[in-house]
C-alpha cells in the first residue's frame, strides 16, 4: 500500500470517529433532555455513559432517587 492511500485511510478513520462522537453526544443530550439532571448528576451521568466508568451506576440510582433533597 502507498503512503497517499495509508494517509487517506487514517483521515477517513479520523472522520468516522468524530462522527461517532457527535452521534454520543447528542444520545447524552436527549438523555439529559429526558431526565433533565442537576450539575453532579448530570456529571456523573457522563462519566457513566461517555467515559464508560461503570461503577458510577450506584452513585447515578442514588442520586435519582434522592435528587429532590439535593441541593445541587
Amino acid at each position: 500500500m502507498r503512503l497517499q492511500e495509508e494517509i487517506e485511510l487514517i483521515k477517513k478513520a479520523q472522520q468516522n470517529i468524530a462522527e461517532l462522537d457527535l452521534q454520543r453526544t447528542k444520545i447524552f443530550s436527549d438523555l439529559c433532555q429526558e431526565i433533565k439532571p442537576t450539575g453532579r448528576l448530570e456529571s456523573t451521568m457522563w462519566d457513566y455513559t461517555i467515559n464508560g466508568i461503570q461503577c458510577y451506576l450506584y452513585d447515578i440510582e442514588s442520586l435519582l432517587r434522592n435528587r429532590h433533597n439535593s441541593l445541587d
